[in-house]
């Protein structure tokens, strides 16, 4: 079983940072988690006392790829493909095009004077969000028990075990 600290964890993911092909075990993307997080802390704080909005946005984009791809190498440890990572994104999509168009029309039946219509494109919109939320939140629970779960024992699809012993270590964490 391959040990590496906490650090060495937290930072592999820079290393690849555009590396989606491959596998990641949970250690590589929670450390990596935390690392983003304790990063991005002090940049919302300086952003917040100086009144500005430029630190977070600069440590958000730099570790937007590598929080990517340690997403997909997740999924790919668990046999997954990475296109999975698209998921809730692609519930949330089509509830706002669909509430967006029944509020639409609530606007145009209420600027025609329909008062029942104007709340019924309302209180429609309201329905769509809400089981569209309901919908993306439960897609990010699975994602969180798919992240937190162990990855494929030995050799999958997408690769050799991460945990595993590799004949050359080197080749996957470089």
């Amino acid at each position: 079983m391959i040990t590496r600290s906490a650090t060495e964890w937290m930072l592999l993911p820079l290393k690849r940072y555009a590396q989606f092909s491959g596998r990641s075990p949970r250690a590589e993307y929670w450390w990596f988690a935390l690392f983003s997080f304790l990063i991005s802390l002090p940049a919302a704080i300086l952003d917040v006392a100086m009144g500005l909005q430029l630190f977070n946005p600069i440590v958000s984009l730099g570790l937007l790829l590598p929080s990517i791809a340690v997403g997909v190498r997740r999924l790919h440890d668990l046999d997954r493909t990475g296109w999975w990572l698209l998921a809730p994104l692609a519930l949330l999509v089509p509830t706002l095009a669909v509430a967006g168009v029944a509020g639409a029309g609530g606007a145009i039946a209420g600027l025609l004077g329909s008062e029942a219509g104007a709340g019924a494109g309302v209180g429609s919109a309201a329905v769509v969000v809400a089981i569209g939320g309901v919908a993306v939140l439960a897609m990010a629970v699975v994602m969180l028990v798919w992240y937190c779960t162990r990855g494929t024992q030995g050799e999958n699809r997408f690769g050799p075990d991460p945990l595993a012993e590799a004949p050359n270590p080197t080749v996957y964490y470089g």
